[in-house]
């Protein structure tokens, strides 16, 4: 998947998901990535990345990224801090992700899955131990 950043501040980007398993943050003034996100571990079966898409982009410091998998997992990426800050599995192969604006502080992130799901997360209410504040819901 690819996603892009058309609004907000900070510098033109592209971000890219693979079947390897990473994901890219392109600067398309550079040649190479910017930053490559790679699973922690090569040597087991490593899910295809399906979807990604920029969020909290709504200063110059700020920025984030989700990424959703074959695997159903959905990770929350903060760039600034270059690091992985949530993690959870919807138990079904991500589609899409998307945040409600990428130009506002984290509101609401959006996962759709394969057979029809979606799953909204509330990004302002963080349990430590569960998570984000979320609901699905099947058409």
């Amino acid at each position: 998947g690819i996603g892009g950043l058309g609004i907000g501040s900070g510098a033109p980007e592209l971000v890219t998901g693979g079947r390897d398993g990473c994901v890219r943050v392109w600067d398309p003034r550079q040649k190479a990535p910017v930053l490559a996100l790679e699973p922690a571990n090569k040597d087991t079966i490593v899910p295809d990345c399906w979807c990604v898409g920029f969020g909290n982009s709504y200063n110059e410091e700020e920025r984030c990224l989700a990424a959703g998998y074959d695997n159903g997992d959905v990770k929350l990426f903060d760039l600034r801090q270059n690091m992985l800050v949530w993690d959870t599995n919807v138990k079904n192969g991500v589609c899409g992700v998307e945040f409600d604006r990428k130009d506002i502080m984290m509101n609401k992130l959006v996962a759709t899955t394969l057979e029809g799901r979606f799953h909204v997360y509330d990004l302002r209410t963080h349990h430590p131990e569960e998570g984000y504040a979320g609901l699905n819901e099947q058409p």
